[in-house]
């Protein structure tokens, strides 16, 4: 697993496109499990601190318990030029320490709220792709996958 920054650090050009996604939408999709094992999707809007990939969710919404049960996720941006598209996965924690939570709440998006459950995703796989020729015979994708490097430091 790694952080965002690790993320971006070892692979810099797939993590620029997410946070281009991410810039430009603000919205993405979060999948989460159900308690009985089926995938929900839900609208949120991810942001970065530090480093960290971290969505504010409000207590009430199915999609914190969901969390907080199973923190398998996977996060799909929204499509940008050429139909980019990016997507992470891997496990969500429960930032519960009071001192981090208000370093992410100073620093974070005017949305955040003291009572919402604050999530930070870790990454165990990155995906990227775009498309070639679009709306044109011959139309193709260009994939391109991430995992962190075992073993691997910042120069």
């Amino acid at each position: 697993m790694a952080t965002w920054g690790e993320f971006a650090a070892q692979d810099p050009d797939m993590a620029a496109i997410g946070a281009a996604l991410l810039q430009k939408h603000v919205l993405a999709y979060l999948a989460t499990v159900r308690r009985d094992g089926s995938p929900r999707v839900h609208p949120v809007c991810p942001f970065i601190i530090d480093g960290h990939i971290y969505v504010a969710t409000p207590a009430t919404s199915p999609k914190a318990q969901d969390q907080i049960r199973d923190g398998r996720y996977v996060i799909h941006m929204l499509p940008g030029e050429n139909d980019d598209e990016f997507r992470i996965r891997g496990h969500a924690r429960n930032v519960t320490g009071k001192d981090e939570r208000t370093r992410i709440i100073a620093g974070g998006p005017d949305f955040l709220k003291e009572h919402d459950y604050i999530f930070e995703y870790d990454i165990e796989h990155a995906a990227a792709a775009y498309w070639v020729n679009v709306g044109k015979p011959g139309t193709y994708p260009v994939r391109r996958e991430w995992k962190p490097v075992a073993g691997w430091e910042a120069p």
